[in-house]
């Protein structure tokens, strides 16, 4: 537990705080191992805790009317979420689940609150951090929102390389169904995108390994890509 608390000190979350302050407020953490595909929460079940992913991935979706599953966002390892359970409580907005073998901090919101409430200064410098998950995803919103199928799978895989290279690789963690399902697009759109990128030498495609061959290139088509493009 001792190596998992200390990779918890890396979460982005924690990033304005000072390490016997994050010791402070994992005091009650325990560890949680989660096997693919094992669910962790319901939409509707009381938040009692929030969770850092130690290894493996997460997904959080919820389920239409009709049954059917849509993603809302998909956590790897380094990443925490449910934290706005910790100022708001109440129940959990999503399902969450694994989508690999994963191990878990759970971080109890009880401690941890009480914690916060009587040190503001460090309640201040957490609720900076959380401001800019909450921008992130704003722009995730708007990318849904406005964007083409075409521009989405091209942003994601821009996010997903590095942004100081002319080149980059992207390896798809999980299954490319999840992936367009988190980018609001039909799996076979998503793989059209795909296809319409290869053929046009912006990236070449191994299974679940994308190489970016020109940066510059692939993002002047995801900007020009509102109109006429897949």
């Amino acid at each position: 537990m001792h190596e998992d608390l200390k990779a918890v000190h890396k979460a982005p979350l924690f990033a304005g705080l000072f390490p016997d302050e994050i010791e402070q407020l994992l005091g009650h953490a325990k560890r949680r191992t989660l096997k693919a595909h094992e669910n962790l929460f319901a939409e509707g079940d009381q938040a009692s805790a929030f969770y850092f992913i130690v290894t493996g991935s997460v997904r959080l979706y919820r389920l239409s009317p009709q049954g059917n599953e849509k993603v809302i966002e998909i956590l790897m390892a380094g990443q925490t979420f449910g934290e706005a359970v910790v100022f708001l409580g109440g129940h959990y907005p999503v399902y969450a689940a694994a989508l690999s073998d994963a191990v878990l901090v759970e971080i109890p919101t009880g401690d941890f609150v009480r914690i916060l409430k009587a040190n503001g200064g460090m309640a201040l410098r957490m609720l900076a951090s959380i401001s800019m998950r909450l921008h992130q995803l704003i722009n995730d919103v708007q990318a849904l929102t406005l964007e083409t199928a075409g521009q989405r799978v091209a942003g994601y895989l821009l996010d997903q390389s590095p942004a100081d290279a002319n080149s980059g690789d992207v390896h798809i963690q999980v299954h490319k169904n999840v992936v367009a399902s988190r980018l609001g697009v039909k799996a076979e759109t998503f793989s059209r995108v795909l296809a319409a990128l290869r053929d046009l030498g912006l990236i070449s495609v191994a299974g679940n390994d994308i190489h970016i061959t020109d940066r510059a290139r692939l993002a002047q088509w995801r900007d020009e890509a509102g109109s006429g493009r897949p």
